[in-house]
């Protein structure tokens, strides 16, 4: 994600940078995935924030929550800090996969420190 971002409560995190899709399965504009195989994934995001933040996330497939959910609440005297979550998960064929703030925290701040930005990603691990 390039730049210092604010997200609201419900809102899907828009990674708005590229590196790696061959196929074309993920939009930078919207921010989700589109599986193009049903079988099983690894996803992984990290969030990058700074002192007297909190961010709560989640991974969602088609609207579900999955089991993964990522918290960091960070207080006063803390300063600059980045975590990550991995979820193995079985997706189906044309599934829309995102990250999205949760119902909690109405001002989710991600940072963008020096080029230590906050990213997701998909692999790949086994078709069903």
């Amino acid at each position: 994600m390039s730049g210092d971002r604010n997200f609201h409560i419900n809102s899907i995190v828009k990674f708005d940078t590229e590196f790696v899709d061959e196929e074309n399965n993920f939009n930078t504009g919207d921010g989700i995935f589109v599986a193009p195989v049903s079988g099983v994934y690894l996803f992984s995001w990290a969030i990058q924030t700074h002192y007297s933040q909190n961010e709560e996330t989640e991974l969602q497939v088609d609207n579900i929550v999955i089991i993964g959910k990522q918290l960091m609440s960070m207080g006063s005297g803390a300063s600059y800090f980045g975590t990550t979550r991995n979820v193995l998960c079985t997706v189906s064929k044309g599934n829309h996969v995102w990250i999205q703030t949760s119902n909690i925290y109405g001002d989710n701040y991600f940072n963008d420190l020096r080029g230590i930005r906050s990213s997701f990603m998909g692999p790949f691990i086994q078709e069903l």
